[in-house]
């Protein structure tokens, strides 16, 4: 029985030596708050939209994704969970890369065209000068925001 014992607490020590308690947060990062953000277009969950937050004060990056609900999981920097407590305006966007069929390339000289995309949420979205979205984040916070209908804003190549 004590063998099985050892074996056990021999396996939790080696869990918490490869796993570690976690990533430790950079220094002078504030505390987070678990945030999550839903998007609707045209009255439907918007899948694949980024959704960043941006304050004067605040010096982190704050964004999360959009699942197939809508629904955006906030992080900070990109890796730890949630966002700082304030106020923040909400940018919205999603880039739509169309699928096109190339030709096979007859040479080396030929060159082939980057398949075509576009911007589906309305420009006053994407910029935080021009967004009229805005959040309150403070404790566990969850809002829903509306982009109204989906446009088709040209991207031009380089």
């Amino acid at each position: 029985m004590t063998k099985k014992i050892a074996i056990v607490l021999l396996g939790f020590l080696i869990s918490g030596i490869v796993f570690g308690c976690g990533k430790k947060k950079p220094d002078g990062m504030p505390k987070l708050v678990p945030c999550e953000v839903s998007v609707i277009q045209d009255g439907k969950p918007l899948e694949g939209a980024v959704v960043s937050f941006y304050s004067d004060t605040i010096k982190w990056s704050i964004s999360g994704t959009t699942d197939a609900n809508g629904l955006a999981k906030i992080h900070t920097h990109g890796t730890y969970p949630g966002s700082p407590e304030g106020e923040f305006k909400v940018t919205v966007t999603k880039t739509v890369i169309e699928q096109t069929t190339q030709p096979e390339p007859v040479s080396a000289s030929v060159t082939v065209s980057p398949s075509p995309s576009y911007d589906s949420v309305d420009s006053q979205y994407k910029m935080r000068n021009s967004t009229p979205l805005t959040i309150t984040v403070s404790g566990k916070t969850t809002q829903s925001f509306d982009v109204g209908a989906a446009v088709r804003d040209e991207i031009k190549p380089l």
